[in-house]
């Protein structure tokens, strides 16, 4: 029995010998610690870290910080940019976790309807869509996940006879498909709207419970590495009956990622009802292009 506490207590000296860094004791002071153990940096005693060892401890929590900033905003819906006339159309969009390793989320949407071909450079209109959405993941049966808005707001902030608001609850169905050089994406979104303002109380009329979405992304490996073709179909209607008082938008987009260009070259054609909150009941035909993130 002894001879085998003797081993052990040999086997654990060797053991912690060879990890530490071992330095000589001065003939009139004591053995001082080592200087490291395993990969933490243990400071000798009576000595300050070193400025460099400083330095590199505040860059290594400046980059952690860096890279939880980036991490915590999202992208939502599309960024955009594209020109048109009358009214250029701007559109950014992000969401926020509220509570880390969770998928609920808090989203902002804003597009802007920007004549730029005016002195003033006036946006016209402008739509604000703050929501709060949970996303189940599910990755099986071609559903990527399964979207539920809880609260869904949309205000074109004017007052009186120019604001238009309205409240959104909806279940959208996100559907991906990869192929070798294709990815197919598909949405199916089905809205309850409710909360309508007394200026757009008819705006169901124009405005229905269904939007259906399908994206087609090829890949390249050339200068062009990736384009794009979307369709967004919005019939009108309580029951999405009025296809003709509804809204439809297509967009195309190529990038120039062979060169290192981030932003892709980006089309869009709107006709129909409904683009702008403040004008939801006139019909629109607009072709624009521009820039998409």
């Amino acid at each position: 029995m002894l001879n085998k506490i003797i081993l052990i207590v040999v086997a654990l000296s060797f053991t912690l010998s060879s990890l530490a860094i071992e330095k000589k004791p001065d003939s009139d002071t004591e053995k001082k610690p080592s200087e490291a153990f395993g990969d933490k940096k243990v400071e000798k005693k009576g000595e300050e870290p070193s400025q460099g060892e400083n330095k590199a401890d505040e860059n290594k929590q400046s980059e952690a910080l860096r890279r939880e900033d980036q991490e915590v905003l999202q992208r939502h819906n599309p960024f955009y940019f594209a020109y048109g006339v009358p009214d250029s159309k701007l559109q950014f969009s992000f969401k926020a976790p509220l509570v880390r390793d969770v998928p609920f989320f808090i989203a902002y949407t804003q597009q802007m309807f920007w004549n730029l071909r005016e002195d003033s450079k006036p946006f016209k209109d402008s739509t604000y869509n703050p929501e709060l959405i949970y996303r189940w993941t599910i990755k099986d049966f071609m559903i990527d996940s399964i979207d539920f808005a809880f609260w869904s707001h949309m205000s074109n902030g004017k007052k009186d006879a120019e604001s238009r608001s309205l409240e959104r609850r909806y279940v959208r169905f996100n559907f991906d498909t990869e192929y070798t050089r294709w990815v197919v994406r598909f949405s199916a979104q089905f809205q309850y709207l409710d909360g309508f303002d007394p200026t757009n109380n008819d705006i169901r009329d124009y405005m229905g419970p269904v939007i259906l979405t399908a994206s087609f992304i090829q890949l390249y490996e050339a200068w062009i590495d990736k384009g794009e073709f979307s369709i967004s179909l919005m019939p009108g209607g309580k029951y999405a009956q009025h296809g003709s008082q509804g809204g439809y938008q297509f967009a195309y987009s190529f990038r120039l990622g062979g060169l290192d260009i981030v932003p892709a070259f980006y089309m869009q054609y709107y006709v129909g009802y409904a683009e702008t909150l403040l004008n939801y009941n006139q019909r629109v035909n607009e072709f624009r292009f521009g820039f998409v993130l």
